[in-house]
């Protein structure tokens, strides 16, 4: 078993999440371990399936991206979303609100900050 399999650098695990587009069976391959092993891994290290574990990483990936891309629909693609609707759906369970209503309060807590700091330069 490979090194790197083991989830100690956590950081290592969310570098090859994203290059194994957040599947658990390419997220396997590339950690060079059965699916098996890597259930082991995932329950033991963060308490839930593989898949479930990935899910999650990348979810907390679209918040950041949506603040980057400021497009739904980018944001879904590059994360892997075969269906816009899909990734809506996911985003709105784990954040409380839609993709569409995340970027424009994102938007106005920009605009907030931008217009702090102006205030405090005066």
């Amino acid at each position: 078993m490979a090194k790197s399999a083991r989830p100690q650098d956590f950081q290592q695990w969310l570098r090859i999440a994203r290059r194994s587009t957040y599947s658990a069976i390419l997220l396997s391959e590339k950690l060079k371990i059965s699916p098996r092993q890597l259930r082991r891994y995932t329950h033991a290290h963060f308490g839930c399936s593989p898949q479930y574990w990935l899910n999650e990483q990348r979810l907390v990936q679209a918040g950041r991206m949506l603040k980057r891309f400021q497009s739904v629909k980018t944001v879904a693609f590059r994360l892997g979303f075969k269906q816009v609707s899909h990734f809506s759906r996911e985003f709105k369970l784990q954040y409380g609100v839609s993709p569409t209503d995340y970027l424009v309060w994102n938007s106005g807590q920009k605009n907030l900050g931008s217009q702090q700091k102006h205030v405090r330069a005066r």
